[in-house]
């Protein structure tokens, strides 16, 4: 009896970890709400082609994302999926979203300029790592001032199919101020999140 309950918990916990790597291997599609705008390309994008790493990288921007007085205002998810085991630690963190930044700049806010506070936060996604990033840079879209955003960034590297996943969730709102309840753009970021949840 207690030889067919040991064997019956093996068998649980290796389906959970099959269909956990399966879900890892297998390409993740960010939703797209209603009236948002989609942009799904290679990895390195064509505004930022000296980053190293290969794969793609989803988009999704909110109606609002152009204009300043609005709640969704440079509000928006990234995914990457990445070959390999990318963008690990802090200085190929910082790289890869000075050089991102810099190239949506146009030219019109020099890279040195940019400036990046990157924190690391204990994570409530299973399997992902977290980071809190403040990124000090550039409207070159509407205010032509700088700007200044926040980045909540989950990161999971799975050996198995050699992929890494990075979701950013970037916002002029504070992290710390996105209530779910009360927040619009928290409450459709927790849907992003869902992605890499399930």
């Amino acid at each position: 009896m207690l030889i067919c309950k040991r064997f019956q918990l093996l068998v649980a916990v290796i389906l959970v970890s099959a269909a956990s790597n399966a879900m890892y291997a297998a390409d993740l599609k960010l939703p797209v709400p209603e009236n948002w705008r989609t942009e799904d390309t290679t990895y390195p994008p064509p505004w930022a082609r000296d980053l190293p790493w290969k794969g793609t990288i989803q988009l999704r921007f909110p109606p609002g994302f152009f204009k300043a007085d609005d709640d969704f205002f440079w509000s928006y998810p990234i995914l990457y999926q990445l070959q390999g085991d990318a963008i690990k630690g802090v200085n190929a963190l910082n790289r890869a979203l000075s050089s991102y930044d810099a190239g949506l700049y146009g030219g019109q806010f020099e890279k040195a300029k940019i400036r990046l506070e990157i924190m690391k936060v204990k994570s409530n996604v299973r399997g992902y790592s977290r980071q809190h990033v403040t990124l000090r840079g550039f409207d070159p879209f509407v205010t032509k001032k700088p700007l200044t955003t926040y980045l909540d960034i989950y990161r999971r590297y799975d050996k198995e199919s050699d992929k890494t996943v990075v979701l950013i969730l970037r916002s002029p709102h504070p992290i710390a101020d996105q209530d779910a309840d009360k927040n619009a753009v928290r409450k459709q970021f927790d849907e992003f999140l869902g992605v890499i949840r399930k």
